[in-house]
Formats: structure tokens, C-alpha cells, sequence
């Protein structure tokens, strides 16, 4: 009441367009009447009111009510500002939080064990979230953060203001209002100004969020690995501006040098892990310090590839020799320098026909397939088995790579790009048709775990033509008898 007293005589020097919005919880048999008083003094100041009721249980019904109330009130205040959004026009939504709450939630935070991002508390201006994801155009202001909760009851009995209280906020079952009405109380005996004490200890380490994060940047590019699709040094990935919010860009993947990471100081280290989860689009609210440390010590002491392994939320770890990724469940952890169906591709193109002289394009990697008369074939065809991509010969000459083929084009009916199934075989060129579990064939070939589910092959109905970047079949080789040919090849991205 007393912040909408004072927007309303601000209105007009600052050109104001107020709405005033209330959600009933229905968690108290009178909430109803706040409700009504509410509406009341909207009609009264001749303002337009928004306002909804909860379905009874509504906050009961799963997890903790305290946040599915804050969930729930955050976006119907979200619905009411879009509401008045015209093109996309900002709009804010302000709310009357006092320095006695932010006091309240450094202490909180503190018990907890946060760090300087907790104790930073509640900052006056941000982004309205829901689920994690700014709206867009929307903020949330908090207009009265530096004034007490005594200095408000103050003014509204000065100006004459009508109120009500919150009966809930007695509730010392809450952590909250055992905060408020226990220990706060015991602290003001040792130290009268604990309220501006805790707040001036939140703006501290709102100033050292900001000099950490200058810090972080440094060290995430001197530890994060670059490779096509992802970040690199030479574009700094921007850092959110609160633990609480997320990227509005989020990637998929944060690759590490893992010896880069190791040389960093501890506080770096966690605080590189802590940015990079935030980068992935997850809220710093689910991420706990032992959380952190408990990574943070296994990529320091220990040395084990494999993975994914789950860290928290929807992040996974991929470890290798030298290098980690924290990464979403369905994303490659660590982007191979060559083709590769991500889990993305796979869901939306389980298999592709290849026509002939036809191209299927992956991630900027281009399969395409020449029809080639026998007589015309290139002297140096036979190459193509067993060659690492791209290489060239002393004298600076190309050869040809692993991921081209030269394949009898009569030995096959249909060719299909597909990724490996479980169960699947392979009879490699060289083993006189004797086949073998693919699993197995790309453990001989040393393909990384992480990658086989993606891995892009050639398929002839159920019979594997081409394991790409490896061999083909035995069934397939062009012979003296051949006629046609198919030249099959992954051109690279432009680089």
C-alpha cells in the first residue's frame, strides 16, 4: 500500500501508467478480504485492478508451497504486464520489497553457506523469470529496497493509509519468519543497526560479483576450448548478470582444457564451473557448494575418462585424457572435427535416402554422392581406405581422406545415412566377409564412447555399406568387373 501511494504521486512527473495487480493464494479462509480491500482501494485512486484466485490446494499439491507460491504469483504478474506490452514496449512490475527482506535473505543465504552470489541479495532492478527464462521486456523493480520496514509503517500512518497484515508471516515454522522474528531480534542486542549492516553487506558483494565475474571471464578463456559451433576466446562468452537468472542464448556444451583448469586456483575453478552452468541455462538456485566441490576435486585429483555422468539438473560430464565438457543430456559433449548426428539430428532424421548424384547436409558437413564411369575413376581410388582426413604427402600433394569412399554402385540397391543401432554388425573390407558387432568394430577403431551413438554410416537396407571416417564393406569394392562407381564424400564447412 505505501509503495502504490507513492507511484501514484509520482504518476505524473513520471509519466506512470499504474495497474494494480493481486493474487489470491487461497491458503487462508480470509484472503478472500484481502483480495476485496485490495480492489477497493484500486477503484478508490481510480486505477484499473487485475487480480485472480487460486484453485484450493493449488500450492500444496507438489513440492515446496513457499515456491510454488512465488512461482505461480510471478506469472500471473508476468500475464498482467505483458498484457499491457504495446510492440514490445517495456513494462515493470514492482514489487515492495524492504531492507528488512533483503537483511532477512543475506542472513538466510548465509546460513545456508552461500557464497558472495548469495550474499549479494536481491538486486533492485532484474529480468522477470519464469521457468528459468526472462520475459521479454519485463522487469521486476523493487523501489523500496533501502527503507525500512519501520520507516514504511510510518509513512502509512503519516499519510493516513489503510493496510492489512499477513497472518502467515507469524508462521515461525517458516525459516523466514524465524529469521525475522527470532534471530534478527537477538542480533539488534549485539549490533542496533544489523538491518543497514546486512544491506550495506549485500551492496559489498554486489561490487564483488562484479569484479569476480571480470575475473571469471579471464579464466574461462584461458581454460575453455573452442571447436566449430562453440564459443572461443576470440567471442567471450557474456556472463549473466545474478545467480538466479540464466543466459538468454544458453549453448549446449562447455568444453575444458583439462590441464588449463587444473593450473587455476581453487576459487577460479569453482567459479568457472558455476558460470559455465549458468551458460547451459541452469539457475545457480539448484547448484549447492558441495555440489561445485565435489566436481572441482574430481577433475582435479582424478584421472578416468568416461562419461556422461550426471552432475546436477539436466548438466552431464564427459571426461577425456585432457579435456572435460559439462553438457545437456542430449547434447555431444565434446564437437568432433568431423561429421557427426547429434542427438538432435537423430531425433528428426532417423534415416536419409542418398540419391545418386543427391547431397545430405549435417551441421554445416556436406555427404554428397558422384556417379562415376569405371574407366574415368582417379589412379589413386584405392587410397581411400585407412587414410586420416585431409592429410597431405611430403611434397604437399592431397590425398584422399577417410571420409571418401569409391564403392561398386551395382553392389548396392539404396543408400541410406543413418546412425549405429544396438546389435548392428559390420563385415569390414579385409576380413574375407567375416562380420563382426559394430560396438566392437568401433572399439578396435578407438571411436570415443560419447560419439559412437552419432557416429554416420552408410546403410544398404539393414547391411552396413560405409562406417565413415573407417572402411567399407566387403561386399562393395569396386572390382575389374565394375561398371559404375560411387564416389562418396564428406565435404568440410568453409573454414
Amino acid at each position: 500500500m505505501a509503495l502504490l501511494h507513492l507511484l501514484m504521486r509520482l504518476r505524473s512527473d513520471w509519466n506512470l501508467d499504474l495497474v494494480v495487480a493481486h493474487l489470491d493464494h487461497n491458503i487462508r479462509p480470509e484472503s478472500a478480504d484481502d483480495a476485496t480491500f485490495v480492489g477497493e482501494m484500486a477503484r478508490y485512486w481510480n486505477l484499473p485492478f487485475e487480480t485472480t484466485r487460486l484453485a484450493c490446494g493449488a500450492l500444496t499439491r507438489k513440492g515446496n508451497m513457499e515456491a510454488n507460491a512465488r512461482n505461480l504469483r510471478y506469472k500471473f504478474l508476468a500475464q498482467v504486464a505483458t498484457k499491457r506490452q504495446v510492440d514490445g514496449s517495456p513494462v515493470d512490475v514492482a514489487v515492495a520489497h524492504t531492507a528488512n527482506d533483503q537483511a532477512e535473505t543475506v542472513l538466510m543465504n548465509l546460513i545456508r553457506g552461500s557464497g558472495v552470489h548469495g550474499l549479494a541479495g536481491m538486486r533492485a532492478v532484474r529480468p522477470l523469470l519464469l521457468q528459468d527464462e526472462p520475459v521479454p521486456g519485463v522487469r521486476v523493480v523493487r523501489p523500496l529496497l533501502d527503507v525500512s520496514r519501520s520507516e514504511i509503517i510510518e509513512y502509512l500512518w503519516e499519510h493516513g493509509i489503510a493496510w492489512r497484515e499477513d497472518p502467515s508471516n507469524q508462521d515461525r515454522t517458516l525459516v523466514r519468519n524465524r529469521v525475522r522474528h527470532e534471530i534478527l531480534p537477538r542480533l539488534k542486542e549485539l549490533n542496533p543497526e544489523v538491518i543497514a549492516s546486512l544491506c550495506r553487506t549485500a551492496s559489498v558483494m554486489r561490487g564483488e560479483v562484479k569484479r569476480i565475474e571480470r575475473y571469471t571471464r579471464q579464466a574461462l578463456d584461458a581454460t575453455r576450448r573452442g571447436s566449430h559451433g562453440e564459443e572461443t576466446a576470440d567471442s567471450p562468452m557474456a556472463l549473466p548478470p545474478t545467480p538466479g537468472e540464466t543466459f538468454r542464448n544458453a549453448t549446449s556444451r562447455q568444453v575444458f582444457d583439462l590441464r588449463a583448469f587444473r593450473s587455476l586456483s581453487p576459487a577460479d575453478q569453482r567459479e568457472s564451473l558455476r558460470t559455465s552452468a549458468r551458460a547451459l541455462g541452469s539457475p545457480l538456485t539448484e547448484l549447492g557448494f558441495d555440489t561445485v566441490e565435489r566436481l572441482r576435486r574430481s577433475l582435479c585429483d582424478e584421472n578416468r575418462s568416461g562419461g556422461p555422468y550426471s552432475w546436477f539438473a539436466d548438466v552431464m560430464l564427459t571426461r577425456t585424457q585432457d579435456a572435460f565438457s559439462l553438457h545437456h543430456r542430449d547434447a555431444t559433449p565434446i564437437l568432433p572435427d568431423h561429421p557427426h548426428l547429434d542427438g538432435i539430428w537423430r531425433a528428426t532424421h532417423p534415416t536419409i535416402e542418398l540419391s545418386e548424384t543427391g547431397e545430405i547436409v549435417v551441421d554445416r558437413w556436406t555427404l554428397r554422392c558422384k556417379v562415376l564411369n569405371r574407366q574415368h575413376l582417379r589412379q589413386d581410388w584405392a587410397d581411400s581406405l585407412g587414410v586420416s582426413p585431409w592429410t597431405r604427402t611430403a611434397q604437399g600433394e592431397s590425398r584422399l581422406s577417410s571420409w571418401e569412399a569409391f564403392i561398386d554402385a551395382d553392389s548396392v540397391e539404396q543408400l541410406s545415412l543413418t546412425s549405429p543401432r544396438p546389435g548392428q554388425r559390420f563385415e569390414p573390407l579385409g576380413l574375407g566377409g567375416h562380420g563382426k558387432a559394430l560396438a566392437d568394430y568401433f572399439t578396435d577403431c578407438k571411436v570415443p564412447r560419447f560419439l559412437r551413438a552419432g557416429w554416420p554410416i552408410l546403410v544398404d537396407g539393414e547391411r552396413v555399406v560405409w562406417v565413415g571416417g573407417h572402411q567399407i564393406a566387403h561386399n562393395v569394392p569396386i572390382t575389374p568387373r565394375s561398371r559404375r562407381v560411387f564416389h562418396l564424400f564428406w565435404e568440410p564447412p568453409s573454414r
